[in-house]
């Protein structure tokens, strides 16, 4: 059976919800969350996606790996960290001091770690370089590669959130952050339209690196991954769309629900999509979106 995508709502009630599986939720995340079934009369404004539709009618992912000879390959040494973090950069034709583009970071997951600076465009990464995903929006999108035994957010993904407080920022994140400045220097970057994403390993750095800088970015999406409830309310306020699978056998769905909850409980309005009996592999419905990689690159600070 293909997995469906749900997406939760907060509600003014809060009854027991139960679905035909039963419980939704088995803790205090469930709270501010209901489970929703779609239809044609469907009237949410984020509708769900259902992962087999996605995959039959997108070619995203191909038309990005189309554009493969179109990323150059670089090194960027950060004397701070030691690091050499090998990354990948796609720039649009367009970009010009006089219409400059935005900058789109992706933070790849645990597997694709390493150095030879090609395993990070894996997992449909390429989608976000594809003509139809860029048309109006063109960004710059740039693709580092972590070191083999290092980790974006160096906290056990199993826990499914952690502490800022307890955890120092990682130096390929470090790193990271320092790349998204000298790319700035380097070409006609719109600083208003700075975004990030990023899967597994990459989706608990994308909450990481927009906690500890809630001012930087004008939106964010985050998959399978998780964070740190507490800085919630400096991020009330940006546009963040969360996918995870329920059923996720490697990063527990409770850390994306606890955001969602903390998010909503200090104001924001997050997105929230879950995929009903689905796994780990939430690149293979979000980025094979159009809707979905369009929003992200659609983001722009007031």
């Amino acid at each position: 059976m293909e997995p469906r995508a749900r997406e939760f709502v907060k509600c003014s009630t809060l009854p027991r919800m139960h679905g035909l599986a039963g419980p939704l939720h088995r803790g205090s995340e469930n709270r501010d969350v209901t489970k929703s079934k779609y239809g044609p009369q469907n009237s949410l404004p984020f509708p769900a996606v259902r992962q087999k539709q996605v995959a039959n009618r997108s070619a995203l992912g191909q038309q990005g790996r189309n554009n493969v000879s179109q990323l150059q390959s670089r090194i960027f040494s950060h004397a701070a960290t030691g690091l050499d973090l090998p990354y990948r950069l796609f720039v649009p034709q367009d970009c010009a001091p006089e219409r400059p583009c935005g900058l789109l970071l992706f933070l790849h997951g645990a597997g694709e770690r390493g150095t030879d600076n090609q395993a990070q465009l894996k997992n449909d990464a390429l989608a976000w370089t594809a003509q139809r995903a860029q048309s109006g929006y063109s960004t710059v999108v740039v693709y580092p590669q972590c070191p083999i035994d290092r980790q974006w957010v160096e906290a056990p993904w199993t826990d499914g959130s952690y502490s800022i407080a307890k955890t120092p920022v990682s130096r390929p994140l470090a790193a990271v952050m320092e790349l998204l400045a000298a790319i700035q220097k380097e070409f006609p970057i719109d600083s208003r339209r700075l975004l990030v994403t990023g899967p597994s390993m990459g989706g608990f750095g994308t909450f990481d690196i927009i906690a500890r800088n809630p001012d930087l970015f004008a939106g964010a999406l985050p998959l399978c991954g998780g964070g740190d409830p507490s800085q919630a309310p400096a991020l009330r306020s940006l546009p963040i769309w969360i996918f995870h699978g329920d059923s996720d056998p490697a990063v527990p769905v409770r850390g994306s629900r606890q955001m969602v909850r903390a998010l909503r409980d200090a104001g924001g309005t997050p997105n929230y999509t879950e995929v009903a009996s689905g796994g780990h592999n939430m690149w293979n419905v979000a980025y094979q979106d159009l809707k979905v990689l369009r929003w992200l690159l659609a983001q722009k600070k007031n």
